[in-house]
């Protein structure tokens, strides 16, 4: 899609994001804003000041409720002023690990979020499309085999279920409220990483604060198969969700964002790719043993999304985890990384251009 094109399709788009101060919600604010687009966030505030969130060009683009998902429906007459047209659900607790310490809240944020959510959308008549993030790991997946669109849900373990069940909800709603009135779209995204990553418990920061910090990179299931794709080609996803028109049913659009099947590859792998790539001579590992249930293998088919909306992943592996290892190398040897990012290179711009765009 050339880039006149896109610009016209996204400028002075209004588009409401929860979770917009996360790792994909942060990147996603980003280049919504460069297309023209006018974001209301609605988010917790990170604490942490790593976070692109937190950086003071991203304040001045960007207007962000900071709340609990939870406590939507009090800020009601604010985002219908917004009058938003598109909505995209990112809000979550996100991390397997934690929905073991914290299954309550897991659930709460997951499955009575995204309930509140609607409940609070079904008053603001300007909303044509509404866009469900949800994960891979809302499928059973018992065998390993490549999963679809059609494969059954109902995740093993509280994260899963969780989103499993923020999948289902999304359907109830489409089907018996809002109908052919708004369009629906539930996206199923595999391993993300990219740079801007910093939350606890995923490999990709662990690893980077751990090398930087001489310290023992702890892994808890080196075997384990993922569908390892960069937040690029999940931004290149989001732009055709929202710049193209779906079906009007009675029943939601459901795509899973899959990388090249070259890129499912185990997490001991993968560090050993960065270790190469990087050339890191430092690579200290200790596997810690967890007691928790962990899906072995976790494999995506993208060839609804290719034939549908003409999707297909930009980066492979290699590159992948190139870009991946420039941008925590930035941070951590010059401490510019945000000026890189946002301002001078135009990081997500340029390279996102290239990758989405072709030009």
């Amino acid at each position: 899609m050339k880039l006149e094109l896109l610009k016209k399709k996204i400028n002075k788009k209004k588009i409401f994001i929860t979770g917009n101060t996360g790792f994909v919600g942060s990147w996603l604010s980003i280049m919504l804003t460069f297309f023209g687009a006018k974001i209301l966030g609605f988010s917790l505030k990170k604490k942490d000041k790593k976070f692109i969130s937190n950086h003071v060009q991203f304040k001045k683009n960007i207007q962000t409720i900071y709340s609990d998902i939870n406590l939507i429906d009090k800020y009601k007459k604010r985002i219908k002023r917004f009058n938003p047209q598109i909505v995209i659900h990112l809000a979550s607790q996100p991390l397997v690990l934690e929905s073991y310490k914290d299954t309550k809240k897991t659930f709460l944020t997951n499955i009575m979020g995204t309930v509140n959510l609607f409940e609070t959308l079904k008053e603001i008549k300007s909303i044509k499309k509404i866009i469900i993030f949800t994960s891979d790991k809302v499928y059973r997946n018992l065998n390993g085999k490549i999963l679809n669109e059609n494969s059954s849900l109902g995740g093993l373990d509280p994260y899963s279920s969780s989103k499993s069940c923020q999948d289902i909800i999304s359907t109830t709603y489409k089907s018996s409220i809002y109908q052919k009135k708004i369009e629906i779209i539930i996206l199923r995204a595999g391993n993300i990483i990219g740079g801007g990553d910093w939350n606890k418990y995923r490999i990709i920061p662990d690893i980077f604060r751990c090398l930087y910090s001489n310290k023992k990179i702890h892994i808890r299931n080196p075997n384990a198969i993922r569908p390892w794709q960069h937040i690029f080609d999940i931004l290149n996803f989001f732009i055709l969700a929202i710049s193209k028109k779906t079906k009007k049913t009675n029943k939601p659009e459901i795509f899973n964002i899959a990388p090249n099947l070259k890129s499912n590859i185990k997490v001991i792998k993968l560090i050993s790719l960065i270790k190469k790539i990087g050339n890191y001579k430092k690579f200290k590992i200790i596997v810690t043993k967890k007691p928790q249930y962990e899906s072995s293998i976790l494999r995506l088919s993208s060839l609804s999304a290719k034939r549908k909306i003409n999707y297909k992943p930009k980066l492979n592996l290699e590159n992948t985890i190139k870009l991946t290892i420039d941008w925590y190398d930035t941070y951590y040897k010059k401490k510019d990384v945000y000026n890189y990012s946002l301002i001078e290179n135009l990081y997500p711009i340029n390279i996102i251009l290239f990758y989405i765009c072709q030009i």
